[in-house]
């Protein structure tokens, strides 16, 4: 739901006018979880009961994990993709996390591989994933091939399950398909609704779990909190040419998930009037770039859903948590948020460089204290991914962003100090 500040009442209708009506309404909100919650039951279910019988000692949670814009509040337009982890567990399966380096000997943040221990137990303890091959030897030492866990366990799984429980979803009134993305299965849902679902599942493997206590700068409540946040590790082996990764680790590598901790920063925003400008100007530019896309502007190209969550992160951060904002500073309404949202794309452009939020980040320390995260030190460009030249593109058509945008946002409020620290130290890519 859009919170805007006093005076801004007739904001959002001169918004939607400029760019689209991205709202939905809260009927078909629910009529959709509902179908998710539905479909992703019978499923998750019968996938825990194929694992027991097929693959002995993995363990998959039927409790999925709701991820992304449908569970953060930034959803626009009709409530027709979702994203899930699945935590599973490999029981018995002693492991160790490897840090990854690349061709260069650069140890590539946020990436890891996984070693085996226990080599010796394999055969015993999961006969049939180690016949398959899903722990492979590399130079002496074991690791865990996630290609092959991907697509010989986890798809093999799912087409099971689907070619079960499919007579069961259509008497439902469900049509259920599935495509395979790496790390994701994804399937696309077909119910009584006027428009399909398309969910995002991803196996996340429970690596550890720690307590992390919350300052009240933070939660704004008086006291501090105590929260104990998961961390997965998901599959992402190199399925593309990348001249940074070693032959020899494609097929090995896994991400730290930063997912619980990501949940935790927008769950901390219900409540805070300043922290919901900046979840209604996100969903504001989700609509400007969708807008814009249409009319082929190479920013709203480059721009994916997580740069812009990425870039909301942020604003919460330097604007939002009394220990880093400025002394006494309050966000005014949504024209400002929007003013430092678009003053802060306009910096990431001009130097091509969008640091993920959780890798390297100099003051998760004040909101995620002593957390796994808040020890990594090693900062990685969201753009790096990308084409250079679709990079390069993009930084002569931010103005189009503006240009739509005119008289919704305010630059003449802004604290500049905000803005420079935001250029200078969360942008500067070295510690």
């Amino acid at each position: 739901m859009d919170s805007f500040g006093a005076g801004e009442r007739s904001l959002k209708s001169q918004i939607q006018t400029q760019t689209m009506q991205y709202d939905f309404s809260e009927p078909v909100w629910n009529q959709a979880c509902t179908v998710v919650d539905d479909v992703l039951g019978i499923i998750l279910s019968e996938l825990r009961n194929q694992a027991d019988r097929l693959f002995e000692n993995l363990k998959i949670d039927v409790k999925f994990i709701r991820q992304a814009s449908a569970r953060q509040g930034l959803k626009i337009e009709n409530p027709d993709e979702f994203d899930a982890i699945v935590p599973f567990a490999i029981k018995g399966l002693d492991i160790q996390e490897v840090r990854l380096q690349d061709s260069n000997g650069q140890i590539i943040p946020g990436q890891m591989r996984l070693r085996v221990l226990n080599q010796s137990d394999l055969n015993q303890k999961f006969p049939r994933m180690h016949r398959l091959g899903v722990f492979q030897m590399d130079q002496g030492t074991c690791f865990i091939n996630t290609r092959v866990l991907q697509e010989q366990v986890f798809k093999s799984l799912m087409d099971k399950t689907l070619s079960i429980i499919r007579d069961d979803l259509m008497r439902r009134g469900y049509n259920v398909t599935r495509s395979s993305r790496p790390p994701t299965m994804n399937i696309s849902i077909s119910s009584h609704l006027p428009f399909d679902i398309d969910v995002d599942l991803v196996p996340g493997l429970e690596l550890k779990q720690e307590a992390v206590i919350i300052p009240d700068t933070v939660t704004t409540h008086p006291g501090s909190i105590r929260i104990a946040f998961p961390r997965f590790g998901l599959m992402k082996w190199v399925s593309r040419e990348n001249p940074r990764i070693r032959e020899q680790d494609k097929d090995f590598i896994w991400r730290n998930c930063s997912s619980s901790y990501e949940r935790y920063l927008f769950d901390m925003c219900l409540g805070n009037r300043e922290r919901l400008y900046i979840i209604t100007a996100c969903r504001v530019m989700k609509a400007v770039v969708k807008t814009l896309r249409k009319r082929q502007n190479h920013a709203a190209n480059l721009l994916t859903s997580y740069h812009l969550k990425t870039v909301a992160m942020y604003c919460i951060m330097l604007l939002t948590v009394p220990s880093i904002a400025p002394p006494g500073f309050h966000l005014g309404g949504v024209r400002e948020a929007l003013g430092y949202f678009l003053r802060f794309l306009k910096v990431i452009f001009q130097k091509e460089t969008l640091p993920e939020f959780f890798l390297g980040n100099e003051y998760l320390g004040k909101i995620f204290p002593d957390s796994y995260f808040a020890n990594v030190h090693r900062k990685y460009n969201l753009f790096d991914k990308e084409n250079p030249r679709q990079v390069e593109a993009a930084k002569h058509c931010f103005g189009a962003m503006e240009s739509l945008l005119d008289g919704c946002y305010t630059y003449g409020s802004l604290n500049e100090a905000v803005i420079s620290c935001f250029e200078n130290r969360v942008l500067r890519m070295t510690m």
